[in-house]
């Protein structure tokens, strides 16, 4: 897994980074977000930590979206912090975590919209959109009907939900039990409890993490030069 470390020398924001276009959308395409809602740049390319470099990068649509702990969850995952990745040296293709709440979803589509817009370093390729709860319990309505607007920014299918995990409250990221591709579907659990977050991570995320490792995979197959 990578981390991020010493974020205040790796962070640039787009404002007055040459990484970022200075420009505006095209006229008729999605309309951006004003620069004051724009997200940071991370110029630095991520650690390799692991046997490989990481897969893919979590962004954070906003602070406490559950980045640092999916990129814990899936080994060959990067946490990015809430900064698009600039450098070509590592992965660039983004996998946007959001809690499912108004703020949240606003962050989100801020972060989505951006990028339709052409406003993220040259490289960038947002890959899925990841949303965790804030509490545990029903979605109430009105928050509902904004996730399904701001999801219709991204393919059906590389739009994800997790679920609310107690444990989570109690337990260190660096405590968790990690997911590698190469690993075997988790063991169902009927009649048990299911294991300690710090035994096996959740069987959705395990899920997640399996079809957004075959996204990225398929998009390879497609266009053999993107690493």
């Amino acid at each position: 897994m990578s981390t991020v470390t010493g974020a205040t020398d790796l962070y640039h924001f787009g404002d007055d980074d040459p990484a970022v276009p200075d420009r505006e959308p095209a006229t008729g395409s999605v309309t951006a977000p004003p620069r004051s809602r724009r997200a940071p740049v991370r110029r630095t390319p991520y650690p390799v930590t692991g046997a490989h470099p990481p897969l893919f990068a979590v962004v954070a649509a906003h602070g406490g979206a559950g980045a640092t702990t999916l990129a814990r969850w899936w080994a060959h995952a990067a946490d990015s912090g809430r900064a698009w990745p600039a450098s070509g040296e590592t992965t660039q293709r983004v996998v946007i975590a959001a809690r499912t709440c108004m703020p949240g979803l606003a962050a989100a589509a801020d972060r989505l919209r951006e990028w339709r817009a052409g406003l993220t370093p040259e490289g960038v390729t947002v890959e899925a959109l990841v949303l965790t709860p804030m509490r545990s319990g029903h979605v109430p309505a009105p928050v509902r009907r904004y996730r399904d607007t701001i999801t219709g920014l991204l393919d059906h299918d590389t739009v994800f939900t997790l679920g609310w995990h107690d444990e989570l409250i109690s337990v260190e990221p660096s405590e968790l039990a990690v997911y590698t591709p190469s690993d075997p579907p988790p063991r169902r659990h009927r009649w048990h409890r299911a294991p300690a977050l710090t035994a096996s991570v959740p069987p959705e995320v395990y899920r997640v993490g399996a079809a957004i490792t075959a996204l990225i995979a398929a998009s390879r197959e497609r266009i053999p030069s993107q690493q």
